[in-house]
């Protein structure tokens, strides 16, 4: 069998504690984004068309219903993939904290602007949305602050 990474270049247990012990803040933001990221691809894959409509999308054939498990689905597996293995097998949570942050103020403040734009306020997804993703950026943003002031990130 042929391995990827070479031994020198996976993190061992020994290697792993110092990292979380180091990263308190940022990996505990990063399991939280990875929960959320993986449960989110969780629902969409295995039941499109039920969380499209809580989600306000509704597709209009069958290649719609591919798309939301994709989009909704797939690239949300793709990005908690992505920010555990960059915090836990490379070592780097706080690097996956600050990808977090992007994809979740962009995601927020995108959703925040367009919603005044397409006069979105009344729909019960929005009223959802917007105060949810809004907590989980203050609380990634202090689990930041804390990694920086206090663990010296």
């Amino acid at each position: 069998m042929i391995s990827i990474l070479s031994a020198s270049q996976v993190v061992s247990a020994e290697a792993l504690k110092l990292i979380i012990e180091n990263n308190i803040a940022a990996t505990i933001a990063t399991i939280g984004l990875v929960i959320y990221f993986l449960c989110t691809a969780a629902v969409f894959v295995t039941n499109p068309i039920k969380f499209g409509k809580n989600y306000s999308v509704q597709p209009v054939d069958n290649a719609g219903k591919t798309e939301i498990r994709v989009y909704y689905g797939g690239i949300s597996f793709a990005l908690g993939l992505f920010l555990a293995l960059l915090a836990f097998l490379f070592g780097h949570p706080f690097y996956s904290l600050v990808g977090g942050l992007v994809f979740a103020n962009t995601v927020f403040f995108t959703r925040l602007a367009f919603t005044f734009v397409d006069k979105g306020w009344d729909c019960p997804y929005t009223k959802l949305a917007i105060p949810a993703e809004g907590a989980f950026i203050v609380v990634l943003w202090i689990c930041f602050a804390v990694a920086v002031a206090v663990e010296g990130a």
